[in-house]
């Protein structure tokens, strides 16, 4: 791990675009030749973040993804920078659009979110449980795949995911408001069903997991 001056750190960061930020201070930032630095807050004291930073998190997930099909980045370097107390990785931008920039210039698109179903339910089969699963977070990439980034928050289970879990990642897809608005055009049930097909969910857990989705403990 690269341990960065301030000095190499504004170097890096200068005359970068602000791509997301929070109430704790930047968190995203596109910088020269395309190159994205995501940085990592410590969020507790007593963390296991502290011992085993989000940032090799973050790169060892997007590495097993990339090995197993799943594209997603390639980061080029971990770092942290004592300066601004943050942890980092620095990675080329995956090209690629964001889905929910996608749907929310234009109808319902049938087919992409069909590819959606079908994306999450191969995750699910290759027992990954990507807690921070949401329309920001999926890519479509130019060759028509689809993509994941913002992979800190995520697992590889050994056995398969239960239906609770899959139930939970649903939840989480549709918590976001302009995101479920975006994915009730093309019809919330009609988009579960999809993926439960392409799962390969029995017809009587089917109607089982439909039926407690709206209940399920997030």
């Amino acid at each position: 791990m690269w341990l960065m001056s301030n000095v190499e750190y504004a170097a890096l960061t200068t005359g970068a675009s602000v791509l997301m930020r929070d109430g704790f201070g930047l968190k995203v930032l596109q910088c020269q030749g395309n190159r994205i630095v995501k940085l990592f807050r410590t969020k507790r004291l007593l963390s296991t973040s502290v011992v085993y930073p989000y940032s090799l998190r973050f790169t060892r997930n997007a590495k097993r993804l990339n090995r197993m099909g799943v594209p997603s980045v390639e980061v080029e370097r971990t770092f942290y920078c004592h300066a601004i107390r943050r942890h980092g990785v620095i990675y080329p931008m995956l090209e690629g659009e964001a889905l929910v920039a996608i749907l929310a210039n234009g109808e319902a698109n049938d087919d992409l979110m069909e590819k959606l179903a079908g994306f999450i339910a191969q995750l699910h089969k290759q027992k990954i449980y990507f807690r921070s699963l949401h329309l920001g977070n999926v890519l479509l990439l130019p060759d028509g795949r689809l993509g994941l980034i913002d992979v800190a928050d995520l697992s590889f289970n050994w056995l398969p995911l239960s239906m609770w879990q899959r139930r939970r990642n649903f939840r989480h897809l549709l918590r976001v408001s302009q995101h479920r608005q975006l994915i009730e055009r093309f019809g919330i049930e009609r988009f579960i069903e999809c993926y439960l097909d392409a799962a390969g969910i029995s017809c009587g857990e089917k109607s089982r997991f439909l039926s407690r989705l709206v209940t399920a403990p997030t």
